[in-house]
């Protein structure tokens, strides 16, 4: 497949944002993201015309048992009588967000808290099922990452997370992922918020990549600054 046609980057990166490209098909654009300036181009075009159309619907509050009825699909948790206030105007960013965002709410539901953590700068890692498996969220001290309980993890492989800045190739790896529970990750020197074009998780072998390059690229993310 000649992936260097304008006109085929821009079917595939139409259908990897509406999320119906599947399968194999969707693995080999997630391993082109990882090298292609021109792939994470025309990603960015569809994420942002899409963007514009969901900025000029007016925003409109749902009632407050959708909110419930999501927690509940995310984490599995049961029926609370907790009420989840959130103001529309931060939901401007692609689907994946929202969801993102929902998962922040969970976390503070689950561990009470007398302060309100606001977070700045998150990302989401979910597979083709939409499902949940990391959350990260990056602070000064670090990269704060949760396994979701929606992950079963290959006990014989670690999976590794990486970075491809805006501009350059080659990803850079930040560490190994949790499988179970929570985990922090110093940032590498040339981690910037901005200059980070993607976001990717691979699977390994014990210990990490053998070579310092993705062995299987298995999804990829963007951080979102919210």
């Amino acid at each position: 497949m000649n992936y260097n046609k304008p006109e085929l980057l821009d079917a595939l990166a139409g259908q990897y944002v509406l999320g119906t490209l599947r399968g194999l098909a969707r693995k080999r654009f997630q391993r082109l993201l990882l090298s292609s300036n021109q792939a994470r181009e025309a990603k960015s075009m569809w994420e942002q015309n899409l963007n514009n159309l969901a900025s000029a619907i007016t925003p409109q509050t749902p009632r407050e048992d959708v909110w419930i009825n999501i927690l509940q699909r995310i984490e599995n948790q049961q029926p609370t009588k907790t009420v989840i206030h959130t103001k529309p105007s931060i939901w401007r960013t692609w689907s994946f967000v929202a969801t993102a965002a929902c998962i922040v709410l969970a976390f503070l539901v689950i561990q009470p808290s007398t302060n309100v953590v606001q977070t700045q700068k998150i990302a989401l890692v979910q597979n083709q099922d939409k499902q949940s498996l990391w959350f990260i969220d990056v602070n000064e001290q670090g990269l704060s990452i949760k396994a979701s309980s929606k992950l079963v993890a290959q006990s014989n492989k670690d999976y590794e997370l990486w970075m491809i800045l805006k501009g350059q190739d080659t990803p850079i790896s930040l560490g190994l992922l949790p499988k179970q529970g929570n985990k922090i990750l110093f940032k590498d020197s040339r981690f910037k918020a901005t200059d980070i074009a993607l976001l990717a998780v691979s699977l390994e072998p014990i210990g990490g990549s053998p070579n310092g390059l993705p062995t299987e690229v298995l999804y990829t993310t963007e951080l979102v600054l919210l």
